[in-house]
């Protein structure tokens, strides 16, 4: 099927297949000898995709196959490698987005970000599905300005190369114009100065209420910091 995608549409370089959306994975003894000898789900999950890009890589030279490293396959395996033509898309949704993802005080983000640098080491491309929004209630507060640039840069530290920020779909979305607009410039440059296109931003989209608008930022975040809440 890959291979018929690929003769199809040969400007597409990228072929996506991964696990479903759920935490049945297969127990089979043939998977779950695998695993076990992996330390992971992703093994088994591997051990397949391997197979897949390696024919791929003989019939369609170039194209890729991207998978999710995603919940119960997020951790790498202990021995195997993907071949050079994958791709691992590592997923951020157990972390707390009310810290950046390589701050060590933080169990979840801790688990994360040991995660990443694993997979740095073995993934020939590494991408990152991050999340940016409240996605339990888009309209409520969700106070991570403060983590969206040090978490850039923690991804570019470690080798990534494909960025997926996923914020909202809803036009009615928590400042969702104000975090588009800094997650974009931020992933052109996760170096620039944030503050100052932040200030930008408000200044020329709320006018004369910017400064009201930066003090309620501030005031939630402050609170967020103070007592350490967790935003899943």
């Amino acid at each position: 099927k890959v291979c018929a995608e690929a003769e199809k549409d040969p400007e597409n370089k990228y072929h996506h297949i991964s696990q479903m959306d759920w935490a049945n994975y297969c127990r089979c003894d043939n998977c779950a000898a695998l695993d076990k000898k992996e330390g992971t789900p992703m093994g088994s999950v591997l051990y397949a995709l391997n197979q897949v890009a390696e024919r791929l890589a003989e019939r369609h030279p170039g194209h890729k196959i991207e998978t999710l490293a995603y919940t119960y396959t997020r951790q790498p395996p202990k021995h195997m490698k993907p071949t050079d033509n994958i791709a691992i898309k590592l997923c951020s949704i157990e972390c707390d987005f009310s810290r950046p993802l390589n701050d060590p005080q933080s169990r979840d983000n801790r688990r994360f970000a040991n995660d990443i640098r694993r997979w740095a080491k073995i993934a020939p491309r590494l991408h990152v599905w991050d999340y940016t929004t409240n996605f339990r209630n888009f309209q409520s507060p969700f106070p991570n300005f403060h983590v969206l640039q040090p978490n850039l840069q923690f991804f570019a530290e470690h080798n990534v190369k494909g960025m997926f920020e996923q914020g909202s779909y809803d036009r009615g979305a928590e400042f969702a114009p104000l975090r588009t607009y800094l997650i974009s410039k931020l992933m052109w440059n996760p170096y620039a100065d944030a503050d100052a296109i932040m200030d930008e931003f408000l200044r020329l989209y709320y006018r004369e209420a910017a400064p009201y608008i930066k003090e309620y930022i501030d005031l939630l975040t402050d609170r967020v910091n103070r007592d350490e809440v967790v935003m899943g």
